[in-house]
């Protein structure tokens, strides 16, 4: 189920019921966010807080009720503890960051290739060229559309943002210790420009809310 207005974003759970092993962990669970909200879920140990939080970040699929969006793209980010063992301890901090660009990485790596065969092209096959200049066009519309120039300003904003100096950007990230490599794991979360962030660790809220907001 979805919902659309210009300039909102909400996300909702309706009526949501799950079960497992034939137990049943949700009921009827109604709530939801929207622009400007900050929400904390309480209650006992085992009362299926993550698990809402899961199912409204799309890692679960309700055994009833609507997920209810106010548009089709919406991005959701769940932030957990664990994600600190995603990092690649052998990149260096500007590297880490980067890697969240996975999909630009990829289209700029085939608009490479597409040049060394361009460059390696003698001209008697003009159809073939012509090809490859199609391919490369595409490309290159398509890395526009993601806006890749600017995606090294984007990672030095975020590494200003988690408090991290310019130069430490060569550093690797086996040099820093536990609570900065925290702060690695939620500025590449941020730099998947998330509409909603929801998280079931209290250390990684009070982290993020001490940052300025952009």
């Amino acid at each position: 189920m979805e919902s659309s207005q210009p300039d909102y974003t909400a996300l909702r759970l309706e009526n949501i019921a799950i079960t497992f092993r034939d137990q049943p962990v949700l009921t009827s669970a109604t709530w939801g966010v929207q622009t400007g909200d900050r929400i904390g879920l309480v209650g006992a140990n085992g009362a299926g807080k993550t698990t809402q939080l899961r199912i409204l970040s799309g890692e679960l699929e309700p055994t009833a009720g609507d997920v209810v969006k106010s548009h089709k793209d919406l991005r959701v980010a769940m932030l957990r503890q664990e994600f600190i063992d995603e990092i690649d301890l052998s990149r260096t901090l500007r590297e880490e960051f980067m890697s969240v660009f996975t999909e630009e990485a990829e289209i700029m790596a085939q608009l490479h290739e597409a040049e060394e065969q361009l460059g390696k092209m003698t001209g008697e096959d003009s159809d073939a060229m012509q090809e490859v200049l199609d391919r490369m066009a595409k490309l290159q519309n398509k890395a526009d559309s993601k806006n890749v120039n600017a995606l090294e300003s984007r990672v030095s904003k975020i590494m200003d943002l988690m408090g991290f100096d310019p130069e430490e950007g060569d550093f690797t990230v086996s040099m820093f210790s536990g609570g900065w490599k925290m702060r690695i794991g939620l500025g590449k979360v941020l730099l998947k420009d998330p509409n909603i962030l929801v998280s079931d660790c209290a250390s990684i809220v009070l982290l993020l809310a001490s940052f300025k907001t952009h």
